[in-house]
């Protein structure tokens, strides 16, 4: 299984010249720096899904109620130990 996949692309040279600045800044290679661009990308773009799907949950009254159902579950395991 391969750990790592190369591709090729294009990018504007303002923001590969940040890049490069920040990798020397940084000690880190040009790779490394946008690897972590991307990681943070990615993690913004899953919350950013789990926020709009919380939002759409909390208009809709039978999920609401299901929460509070489980609340209650949740309250009565608590109070056992």
């Amino acid at each position: 299984m391969k750990t790592a996949v190369s591709f090729t692309s294009t990018i504007s040279p303002k923001l590969i010249e940040w890049v490069d600045k920040r990798a020397r800044s940084q000690k880190r290679t040009r790779r490394v720096i946008l690897e972590e661009a991307i990681k943070s990308y990615q993690r913004d773009a899953v919350r950013s899904v789990l926020r709009e799907g919380f939002e759409r949950a909390a208009r809709d009254a039978d999920m609401l109620e299901l929460v509070e159902w489980g609340m209650d579950d949740y309250k009565r395991l608590v109070s056992r130990v």
